[in-house]
């Protein structure tokens, strides 16, 4: 970062990452991040998890350093892009047709991975939910009732969905996230979240929180399916069906020591799930 920082704001975005836009000499500019809740062994994962989406030609911000600093605790230093987020664009009413597609090919290509990981498998998945289930149910955060509904609804998708490839995945694109930058290149943003996980769950937040119109919705999946040069998922509707359950379930889970006040508005939503 340049010696003579000219400006320093603090961002309203980035709820547990502390976000400051840095502006220094030379018109560079910068976008920091504080996290001293997970430190900075998190933070170098979100900084490898973006510098192997650019490796695979993912439009991310480019990663410049990561550390500690004495004062400032543990930091992740990024380039900061112009542009506006999906939700300062759709507040503007200007989302276009022309964005989908173009959120698509970014997708694919995180998704593109060239590891050859075991595949998820209906056992995996029944897992995967009955541990989320169990750490509800110690510190009885959901009825009884709520959580044999649960168990049994993700038991039968689980079955259904069969072996899956897993892919890297993002986990967290919703409006925030997307970045819309001149000329409509979208960027993906925030890793922290990133992981390896089926493709499906990857688009569970896109149909809640960026609610693309049918025939919007249509043409992104045809072009991600286009971009990863494969046919369409027969069953992409019951994995998402699936990822959007667990995702609920983990809701309760993240909120819980983070602010508790978010939790019953998540049971609600659980409970809307599976009626």
């Amino acid at each position: 970062m340049d010696a003579d920082v000219l400006d320093v704001q603090r961002l309203p975005q980035g709820r547990f990452n502390a976000c400051w836009s840095v502006t220094g000499s030379h018109d560079r500019s910068y976008l920091l991040k504080l996290n001293d809740r997970e430190g900075e062994t998190h933070l170098r994962r979100v900084a490898d998890a973006m510098t192997d989406a650019a490796a695979r030609g993912v439009a991310v911000p480019r990663v410049l350093r990561v550390g500690t600093d004495p004062d400032l605790g543990p930091y992740l230093l990024q380039e900061w892009l112009p542009g506006r987020t999906f939700a300062e664009a759709r507040q503007a009413d200007a989302i276009s047709a022309d964005l989908w597609p173009a959120l698509a090919e970014q997708i694919a290509l995180l998704h593109n991975d060239p590891a050859a990981d075991v595949p998820m498998t209906p056992a995996g998945r029944v897992r995967q939910i009955s541990d989320l289930l169990d750490r509800l149910g110690w510190d009885e955060l959901i009825h009884a009732d709520l959580a044999e509904s649960a168990r049994r609804r993700g038991t039968i998708l689980a079955d259904q969905l069969g072996d899956h490839p897993i892919v890297t995945t993002h986990q967290d694109i919703h409006p925030d996230n997307i970045l819309i930058r001149p000329g409509g290149q979208i960027v993906l943003l925030d890793f922290d979240h990133a992981t390896r996980a089926e493709d499906a769950s990857d688009f569970v937040k896109i149909d809640r929180w960026c609610r693309p119109k049918d025939q919007d919705r249509r043409h992104l999946l045809n072009v991600y399916w286009r971009q990863r040069e494969q046919p369409a998922d027969p069953l992409f509707e019951q994995r998402l069906a699936f990822y959007r359950l667990v995702i609920h379930l983990s809701y309760v889970l993240y909120w819980q020591d983070r602010d508790a006040a978010q939790i019953p508005g998540c049971v609600a939503a659980l409970r809307a799930e599976l009626e």
